[in-house]
């Protein structure tokens, strides 16, 4: 077996289209490593791990109203979800989080908590969302952005992806224990 670097672990219904090495430009061939199908290289035995990108965003509210962009760009181009975009290398999840919020709907947040981590078989991504207050700015559409907009949580739009329905339940619930916390402390 060889060494190699994380580029992404595959996952059902998702493989790697990678065909040469990044070690030694030797062709790569489907192989079973560690019980799992891996591109791996003829000629120096490199690994190709395909492993899911790391992605923060923030359910940020305003006044009972929950921030929502609707997409520019595919996946789901057309439909709402929270401001989201992938951690680059050095940035923290946090300043992810805060930075997307401000590039898709040029609002100022404050992140209050860690939400959850999200990850699955079916994503090739693991999102790490925090629920956050919005400081100063109007929403309105950035770069990669159609719309952004203030939602009543009774009133919600269709969302982009399953995993928001996930995400909000989270956040509800984590809500309704919250306000039971405060009623039994006053």
């Amino acid at each position: 077996m060889g060494t190699g670097v994380h580029a992404s672990d595959e996952t059902d219904g998702f493989k790697s289209k990678a065909k040469y090495c990044l070690k030694c430009a030797g062709r790569l061939e489907d192989r079973i490593i560690e019980d799992k199908a891996r591109r791996a290289c003829t000629a120096c035995d490199f690994v190709f791990y395909q492993d899911p990108k790391p992605v923060a965003g923030v359910l940020a509210v305003r006044d009972g109203n929950l921030l929502l962009v609707q997409r520019g760009n595919e996946p789901k181009r057309g439909r709402w979800s929270f401001p989201t975009g992938y951690i680059d290398v050095g940035d923290s999840p946090e300043e992810t989080a805060i930075r997307e919020a401000k590039e898709e709907a040029n609002v100022d947040v404050q992140l209050n908590s860690l939400l959850g981590v999200y990850s699955d078989k079916r994503r090739t991504v693991v999102l790490v969302i925090y629920t956050g207050t919005i400081g100063a700015g109007n929403p309105a559409a950035g770069a990669e952005a159609l719309d952004a907009r203030l939602f009543d949580l009774q009133d919600l739009p269709i969302l982009a992806f399953d995993h928001d329905y996930d995400i909000l339940t989270d956040l509800f619930s984590k809500t309704q224990e919250h306000n039971r916390t405060e009623m039994v402390t006053r």
